[in-house]
């Protein structure tokens, strides 16, 4: 390798790598070289492999040099460095390479005692992290890990660990002690931990909450009541397109947007012309949600039955001639390609 390298050389030298690595078993050394000599050059020519959701074993190699390297948590956390999807590839890349990432990402986040502050993510990052997890963990493994940051000072933290956590949990009576909170946005997202649960108390809690002074909440609730099939939901929703206030109006477009009805598109025409920017901006992208989903869903076609006239009585019934019973005849025949390569292949002739 050259004594000057730059990040162009690097990219070089790695495209090569990664195009015959399946060929050439020089090519996993040259990446480990690379990764050990020029870490942060390497890692930069690398994000491009690792961004996509390619599989090879190269792509593996990479992932595995990437966890390697001091600014593999900086680039899953950081949104300066790219959208949420990006992250969540990296993160699932790195995930698969090391069963225990997503602990050790999450052990990132403010601890229960304050002993890594120093090193925690800030607000931002943690904010990025927690929307990664949410999106990647399906169990309960990441709970006692996280479970402390329901009690952040941080508003924001607490409302996405509040929801991290009780989608988890899936209690009403974990949800219902999240209620007494102060912060609108905790409660609101307590009240969304619980959508789906088919309990008598998870439905009296959202009923009561439907009636919540926050809007957010009240929101919350009217969409897991939706999708418990209570009737009259709609009819609700729709009254809050008068609200008296802007958040009421913006909540009633948000709410819309989650339920997906394309019965909602013409309240939320109407909400484009709001004087409040926020219940504009609500009310597109909602509909932009429910044209999507219309996009995507299968067309519905019709199935077509044809109609068979009926033969009136003076017309004679016209029988078609019964064919004569084709007979089959096995033939063995052999052919040969190229002159060289040949074999016997037997088919079926009807005649």
């Amino acid at each position: 390798m050259p004594t000057t390298v730059d990040e162009n050389l690097i990219g070089t030298y790695l495209d090569r790598a990664v195009a015959e690595f399946s060929e050439n078993p020089l090519g996993a050394r040259l990446i480990r070289r690379m990764a050990g000599q020029f870490p942060d050059l390497f890692l930069s020519a690398a994000l491009k492999y690792l961004e996509t959701r390619d599989e090879s074993p190269a792509h593996r190699l990479l992932a595995n040099a990437m966890l390697r390297h001091p600014l593999a948590y900086e680039e899953i956390a950081d949104p300066a460095r790219g959208a949420l999807p990006r992250s969540i590839t990296l993160f699932l890349r790195l995930w698969k390479v090391d069963p225990s990432f997503d602990v050790k990402l999450a052990r990132r986040l403010p601890d229960r005692h304050g002993l890594n502050h120093c090193e925690a993510f800030d607000a931002a990052r943690s904010y990025r992290v927690l929307d990664v997890l949410d999106e990647t963990s399906t169990g309960r493994r990441l709970v006692p890990v996280l479970g402390h940051l329901i009690e952040s000072a941080d508003p924001r933290l607490a409302a996405k660990a509040t929801l991290f956590i009780g989608k988890r949990i899936q209690s009403a009576e974990w949800a219902a002690r999240q209620l007494t909170r102060n912060e609108p946005s905790v409660r609101a997202n307590a009240v969304e931990s619980i959508w789906g649960l088919k309990s008598p108390t998870a439905q009296t809690l959202l009923e009561v909450c439907a009636k919540d002074a926050s809007s957010h909440v009240a929101g919350n609730a009217l969409v897991g009541l939706h999708k418990l099939g209570k009737p009259g939901i709609v009819d609700q929703i729709n009254s809050m397109v008068n609200g008296a206030t802007h958040n009421v109006r913006s909540t009633a477009a948000w709410t819309m947007g989650r339920i997906g009805d394309s019965a909602f598109v013409d309240p939320l025409t109407e909400l484009l012309r709001d004087d409040h920017p926020e219940v504009r901006g609500a009310a597109l992208r909602s509909l932009l949600q429910i044209r999507k989903a219309e996009a995507a869903a299968p067309p519905v076609v019709e199935a077509v039955v044809p109609v068979v006239a009926e033969r009136p009585a003076d017309v004679p019934e016209v029988v078609a001639p019964v064919e004569a019973e084709k007979e089959t005849v096995d033939i063995d025949m052999d052919i040969r390609l190229d002159g060289g390569l040949g074999g016997r292949f037997r088919y079926r002739q009807v005649g």
